[in-house]
């Protein structure tokens, strides 16, 4: 059951909860628009700007087309009330946002967040801990205009006592890595990394010179960011694109990988070129994160696309690396179908879990495309 609804005018694609104490009931939501310039023209509300979402839903990412067209979007920042209720405290127009990621760092003592956008940029946010809200402090650029800036994620989520820097995936196959300087951030090395999209990049939890990448040309890499010149294992077993990649925070080696296969695959990263099982979701998985608390470290929430919002259950055996030969190491325990179309962004809060009946669990926060919805439900 949804305990909040909202329209978020644009088309959503990536939810993010703030992770530190304090600020764990800000959660943001980025929005990803196409709009037709001869529209855009002249045109003072914002609102007035948006053009329905293409329905033909197989084209879902509109990279490298040649339309006349202009990516827009803006990024959303809710509060979530004691009664689960969202209030929206402020929006920042930017260009489409394909991701969001908070740092593990604070600065300053302020929570960082980072957004990947269409127009190859890295924006970087802090977030003031007195007017709670969002002060853009660094604008990095990735590449050209003309190329999407994909997924990025930060390094050291497990390590407090190193400096943390960024890794993102580019439409033109490119992976880059971004470090901290003293004059700002800046472009550390790119490498080509697939012969397609590279849909997401990962750092691996455990070790901050590991990445993981996936894309459409059915591969998923693992690079040591030290000699990019070559991937250190390729994994070709896939369907379809792959699309998702979580490092367990609880687990070490413990890999998650979401595919347009729809198939939710675990790995023990120190044998990856075969799952320790495999589950099917009954739609493309366009997200998968583990729970944040040690709690729950067997339990996986993934946007599944055409096929709604799902909490996986792994059994003990996977969680423990032991490969699941003759049953499926996990289960389907919990499905959310209130979004009317592709459930794309989702993310757990670090709010205290509920005992209230009919709002027991962890408190999420999903969005879907076409629909432009945003819900907060318990799982």
């Amino acid at each position: 059951m949804s305990q909040a609804y909202v329209d978020t005018v644009y088309s959503a694609d990536s939810i993010e909860w703030c992770p530190f104490e304090g600020f764990q009931d800000i959660c943001v939501c980025g929005t990803y628009q196409i709009v037709k310039p001869e529209e855009n023209a002249g045109v003072k509300d914002p609102k007035a700007e948006v053009v329905e979402g293409d329905e033909d839903e197989d084209d879902e990412s509109d990279v490298g087309s040649s339309k006349p067209t202009q990516r827009v979007g803006r990024l959303l920042v809710y509060q979530v009330g004691e009664d689960d209720s969202l209030t929206e405290i402020q929006r920042i127009e930017t260009s489409a946002i394909l991701d969001t990621k908070w740092s593990p760092k604070l600065d300053n003592g302020r929570p960082v967040l980072g957004v990947a956008d269409a127009k190859g940029h890295i924006t970087l946010y802090a977030l003031n801990t007195d007017t709670r809200r969002l002060e853009e402090t660094h604008h990095i650029d990735v590449d050209e205009e003309s190329i999407l800036c994909l997924s990025l994620d930060w390094s050291n989520r497990l390590n407090q006592s190193s400096p943390s820097s960024i890794i993102t995936s580019l439409s033109n196959g490119n992976l880059s890595h971004i470090i901290p300087t003293p004059t700002g951030w800046e472009v550390d090395s790119s490498w080509k990394a697939h012969d397609y999209e590279p849909w997401i990049t990962s750092f691996d939890n455990w070790d901050s010179n590991t990445v993981w990448s996936g894309g459409d040309d059915c591969k998923l890499k693992r690079w040591d960011i030290r000699e990019t010149f070559r991937p250190t294992f390729v994994n070709k077993n896939f369907d379809a694109g792959v699309t998702t990649i979580a490092s367990s925070p609880h687990t070490k080696y413990l890999l998650a990988v979401g595919s347009y296969d729809e198939n939710l695959r675990i790995f023990d990263t120190r044998q990856p070129s075969q799952p320790l099982t495999t589950i099917h979701m009954g739609g493309g998985i366009w997200r998968t994160k583990f729970h944040p608390s040690s709690e729950r470290k067997d339990h996986i929430l993934n946007a599944c696309m055409h096929d709604g919002f799902k909490i996986v259950q792994l059994s003990n055996d996977t969680i423990n690396l032991q490969p699941e030969e003759d049953k499926v190491g996990g289960e389907i325990i919990r499905t959310f179908e209130d979004h009317e179309s592709l459930a794309y962004g989702v993310d757990w809060s670090r709010l205290p879990e509920s005992n209230v009946e009919g709002k027991e669990g962890t408190l999420i926060a999903s969005c879907s495309f076409y629909d432009h919805a945003m819900h907060l439900w318990r799982g």
